[in-house]
């Protein structure tokens, strides 16, 4: 998986990034060039509402569709996937002792590749943000962490309604993870109507203060994390019936909550120990092996943090390489994994 900078403003930042996935997208947003004039409207609606409200993430979606030459209505198309009906799927466990944080997350998704996915450090005149980043997506959609001291993970939820003249939860995501206290990241979920709902959870490795943030559309629920907490792609929060919620993502989520409940070892380790166990199907496993379901939503990648040391640790199941950042974003080991 590529390691980079960014620098500069918004639109330069997004630039860097284009270009890097030029190949990529110039290819993958070919689709929804036909479906572009039946959503023009609903795009300019869209646009017009980031350009108010969050207008560093649009410079930075302008600057994407530049550097890989792609119609910038293409792009924003490609970056509102509820509009078309993309979805994916994660799990994540929080550990919180008396003296520490534990955090982990496994990134499911489907069709990841070196050719589509980088880690790259977003560097600001007075700070960065370091995030698992897609072609297909803006930063925040999946992992990241911050020189302010976050570290955030996000999950889709099955079985919630959707409002396509909202923003998309994934911009959303990309102004989120810039935040420099948890305060400032509900203060930032709470002041937009979602596309779609999702959880967020963040961990403050200054504060040791863990929370999990649940986004339905205009609803916020957040729970404070005082011991062990598992999520999925479900609503754990929100009292919901789990209706349209694949089997999968209940297992997971129940899997990995029994076995945190029962874990003696407090370590990162551990912790990816739970997010590595599978048996023979895949509804019964909560790491969805990319070797035995190439053509399902798998699990691409992970991220597990340790607050006390200040370690970082990304497992890249796709290129099956592993990688441990310090809390400058610096890489201090990288090894292969089987």
């Amino acid at each position: 998986m590529d390691i980079f900078n960014v620098s500069g403003n918004n639109y330069q930042m997004g630039f860097t990034i284009g270009e890097h996935f030029k190949s990529y997208l110039k290819f993958a947003t070919r689709e929804f060039e036909t479906p572009l004039s039946s959503c023009i409207e609903r795009i300019r609606l869209l646009e017009g509402k980031l350009k108010s409200s969050l207008p560093g993430c649009l410079d930075e979606l302008y600057g994407r569709a530049d550097g890989a030459g792609v119609d910038k209505d293409v792009m924003l198309l490609y970056m509102f996937p509820e509009i078309l009906g993309r979805t994916d799927g994660c799990t994540t466990l929080t550990l919180k002792t008396r003296d520490n944080v534990l955090f982990a997350h496994n990134e499911d998704d489907r069709g990841f590749s070196k050719d589509n996915v980088a880690l790259v450090k977003y560097c600001y005149d007075d700070g960065f943000t370091f995030a698992y980043t897609m072609a297909s997506r803006m930063a925040g959609s999946a992992y990241a962490f911050n020189s302010y001291g976050l570290a955030f993970s996000s999950n889709y939820i099955f079985g919630g309604r959707l409002e396509l003249d909202n923003v998309s939860r994934y911009i959303i995501l990309r102004d989120v993870i810039n935040a420099r206290s948890i305060c400032e990241v509900e203060k930032k979920l709470n002041a937009f109507s979602a596309a779609s709902p999702f959880s967020l959870n963040v961990i403050d490795l200054r504060t040791l203060e863990a929370k999990n943030f649940e986004k339905d559309i205009e609803t916020l629920y957040q729970f404070d994390v005082q011991d062990r907490f598992a999520r999925s792609n479900h609503f754990v929060l929100k009292d919901a019936p789990l209706t349209r919620v694949p089997k999968n993502s209940v297992f997971r989520r129940e899997k990995s909550k029994e076995l945190l409940d029962a874990l003696k070892d407090e370590s990162v380790e551990a912790l990816l120990d739970i997010l590595a166990f599978e048996q023979d199907e895949m509804d019964n496993s909560v790491f969805q092996n990319p070797d035995k379901y190439p053509d399902k939503i798998v699990t691409v990648s992970n991220f597990a943090v340790d607050a006390k040391a200040g370690r970082f640790i990304v497992n890249d199941f796709i290129e099956k390489k592993r990688y441990v950042f310090d809390s400058s974003a610096t890489l201090l080991d990288e090894q292969n994994i089987m």
